[in-house]
């Protein structure tokens, strides 16, 4: 099994944190949030581990190379004119053809959370709280076969089935139609700033997705008052 993650990210609203360090380098109780991803997958025996840097991306290799060596490094140098849809198109060539997790580095985490997907039988999962609604967070809906059928931002607290925390489980066949979507929305598109989960909610009519109702806690850091709450979170 191999994992992405996807940081390439400004981390506007973290400064003045982020002048210095990319914004998976903020810590959460001295714990650097990418850290936390990269440990977690460790855990779980998750070695082949690719991450996409991209604003202060020497900050954040030097910090990989000292501490986790083994992690390889893609470079998306045209990070502030694109998404992270465009950072995972270039994992391309590393991924593509295989099972992989897929996640946002700007989320804290527990590590049972990679133990239970990894656990499922289920071949593609998204990772989500039951019953919760965040408005700036990824919402899924499901049918009555318990599987995905839309993820987006605007789905509204009547249809919301739950809460995604970006962290997924991509099987081969559902990891090859994604990237091949990505393809078709940049290359012949030509649309670089689109989220990874435009093209995931395109695939969900094609192969079944299931959510995976997280145990462990979570929490997503987009500003200083989400760091705050995290850091209470995980005291």
């Amino acid at each position: 099994m191999k994992a992405v993650l996807l940081a390439a990210g400004l981390g506007t609203r973290l400064r003045p944190i982020t002048n210095e360090i990319p914004k998976c380098m903020v810590p959460v109780n001295g714990i650097h949030i990418i850290e936390r991803q990269i440990k977690n997958l460790v855990e779980n025996s998750v070695m082949d581990i690719y991450v996409v840097a991209g604003y202060k991306r020497e900050v954040l290799k030097e910090f990989l190379n000292k501490n986790f060596p083994f992690v390889n490094v893609i470079e998306n140098e045209i990070y502030n004119l694109t998404n992270n849809m465009y950072s995972l198109y270039l994992t391309l060539p590393f991924i593509k053809g295989g099972d992989f997790l897929l996640m946002n580095s700007d989320v804290f985490y527990d590590a049972n959370i990679i133990e239970g997907l990894l656990a499922s039988k289920d071949k593609n999962m998204a990772a989500c709280e039951y019953g919760r609604f965040i408005g700036e967070s990824m919402k899924i809906t499901v049918n009555s076969n318990n599987e995905i059928t839309h993820i987006s931002k605007q789905i509204n607290p009547e249809d919301s089935y739950a809460t995604s925390i970006d962290v997924y489980k991509i099987g081969t066949e559902a990891g090859n139609i994604l990237f091949d979507m990505t393809i078709d929305i940049i290359e012949k598109q030509g649309n670089r700033n689109s989220w990874t989960e435009v093209a995931l909610d395109q695939i969900f009519s094609k192969i079944k997705f299931n959510p995976y109702e997280i145990k462990g806690r979570w929490f997503e850091i987009d500003n200083h008052e989400d760091l705050a709450a995290a850091e209470k979170l995980f005291t």
